[in-house]
């Protein structure tokens, strides 16, 4: 099913943001570096699409380098995943992203 497989890719995508950090733990990546596909804008949509479940379940965050650029780390252990009390804490946010602006 389309939920399903959603729930896959989510999964995925988390393992590979754990991995790279588990691996380098000082070297942020970029968000975008994470999210676009260079050869599919869908793909691309879809990926920001996977990653906002990430996002709200409190499983990574984003956050800004010296540049004012977003990266995206997992969450820390004792960050609490599905705490009620720091999911109040966490903030959602719209982007866009024209084809133009992909390529």
């Amino acid at each position: 099913s389309h939920q399903e497989a959603t729930e896959k890719e989510v999964e995925r995508i988390l393992g590979l943001l754990q991995t790279h950090f588990k691996n380098d733990p000082e070297t942020p990546i970029s968000f975008f570096d994470l999210v676009i596909d260079p050869n599919s804008f869908a793909r691309t949509v879809e990926n920001i699409f996977h990653v906002s479940f990430i996002i709200r379940d409190g499983f990574a965050r984003l956050k800004l380098d010296h540049d004012k650029l977003p990266i995206i780390e997992p969450s820390k252990e004792n960050e609490g995943k599905e705490d009620h009390h720091s999911a109040g804490a966490r903030n959602q946010v719209v982007i866009s992203l024209s084809h133009q602006e992909w390529k």
